[in-house]
């Protein structure tokens, strides 16, 4: 199934990915014991200034999915492909990662709690610290029917019969009442529910939270709006770019000013945590501002633009294998004293990793069985080529 070209969303990827290699090269860096105040600062203000990376993923895969699929075409198929572009090459990188860690820690392959570890791994991936964010997203994936369904029901009792200002004036209120409801629950997730004990199973989600769908609803229910009325959404977007802007140069500043009271000897980026009524609302204006951004830069053809619509091409497998490229970069640097030069070497390994894990995607995916470590990159260049005219969306969230 083809669709009209959304440049936009191939540049937010970019931009995503960006972010999210910048936040993993901060956390190398930050906690080091030898890192000066000043460094320590201005590494946060530049984790603040990309938090937004991983949360518009969520974002663009409930626009990519309702853009594709919320008209009513058939879901089963396409869930049985995303399952090969996604969650097979999470399965092989987990994999990866864990053969990586056990050989660095000098621990056997075959020993007796192999298969139970790499099971674990499976479920709560430590080894590979960013791969959670597969294992949250593909909840989405399986549970779109349902996401649709519902959004169905709210458009035939709420908006079918009613002018264009007055659905536009109705979904604005829901996503305000959504809001203010994911806000709360933001504010039990960063402040109640730590203190709970709970029994069993129950104990389990408490402490794998940040895995698990409900705590990221709104950016999915979002991206649908955005993906079911895309033009619409532009217009929005570009109407409140004054407004988001504004926003986020007040909570950007908000942000940075908590982040410094709440640490002591060293910066406490978990202070900033995703699940936290703050970092949602900076997230929010911040999303607005850089999909405004994209818009205004879609239109550009210069070689920035090109540059982040490679990344988005290849941000799904970039996103896999960049911690094992970063985890490079910090055997050189780990044993070096860096004591006033952690932000310089923080902005050179960002400059080494993204575009080493983009290139390598890039290669990965041009071998014979490449895109099961790379997801559908490779088939969707190959499909691009067929068909000049059009673009045929993959709803991978991180390409």
């Amino acid at each position: 199934m083809t669709r009209e070209r959304i440049d936009e969303w191939a540049l937010l990827r970019g931009l995503c990915f960006l972010a999210v290699v910048m936040q993993h090269c901060i956390g190398e860096y930050i906690y080091r014991s030898d890192i000066v105040p000043a460094d320590s600062i201005m590494l946060g203000m530049v984790y603040h200034f990309t938090r937004f990376g991983t949360l518009t993923f969520v974002f663009l895969a409930g626009a990519i999915l309702f853009y594709q699929y919320g008209d009513g075409r058939s879901y089963r198929s396409a869930l049985v492909r995303r399952i090969g572009d996604i969650y097979v090459p999470f399965v092989l990188w987990t994999l990866i990662y864990w053969i990586v860690v056990q050989l660095a820690d000098h621990h056997s392959l075959l020993g007796p709690g192999t298969w139970q570890s790499i099971l674990t791994q499976l479920f709560a991936p430590t080894n590979g610290y960013h791969l959670w964010f597969v294992i949250m997203i593909f909840q989405f994936y399986l549970l779109f029917p349902l996401f649709r369904w519902l959004f169905r029901q709210f458009s035939s009792r709420c908006l079918e019969g009613r002018t264009e200002s007055r659905q536009q004036q109705i979904v604005i209120g829901t996503l305000i009442v959504l809001a203010i409801l994911y806000g709360w629950l933001m504010w039990l997730c960063y402040y109640v529910l730590p203190g709970w004990s709970l029994q069993g199973i129950w104990q389990v989600l408490l402490e794998h939270r940040t895995s698990e769908f409900p705590f990221y609803f709104f950016y999915f229910i979002l991206g649908g709006v955005c993906g079911s009325a895309i033009q619409r959404w532009r217009d929005m977007v570009i109407r409140l770019l004054p407004w988001s802007t504004l926003v986020f140069l007040i909570m950007y500043i908000w942000l940075g000013y908590d982040l410094l009271r709440h640490s002591t000897e060293a910066v406490n980026l978990n202070v900033s945590t995703y699940l936290k009524p703050t970092t949602f609302v900076i997230v929010i204006s911040h999303m607005l501002l850089i999909y405004g951004l994209a818009l205004l830069l879609s239109r550009q053809n210069h070689v920035l633009v090109r540059f982040l619509k490679w990344c988005g091409r290849y941000s799904f497998g970039g996103y896999l294998s960049h911690a094992l490229i970063l985890a490079g970069v910090a055997y050189i640097t780990r044993p070096l004293v860096l004591t006033g030069m952690h932000l310089p070497f923080t902005l050179l390994s960002f400059a080494i990793v993204a575009p080493s894990a983009i290139l390598l995607t890039s290669l990965i995916s041009r071998l014979p069985g490449g895109h099961w470590l790379t997801g559908s990159a490779g088939k969707k260049s190959r499909k691009r080529k067929s068909t000049p005219g059009s673009t045929v969306l993959q709803d991978t969230p991180l390409r």
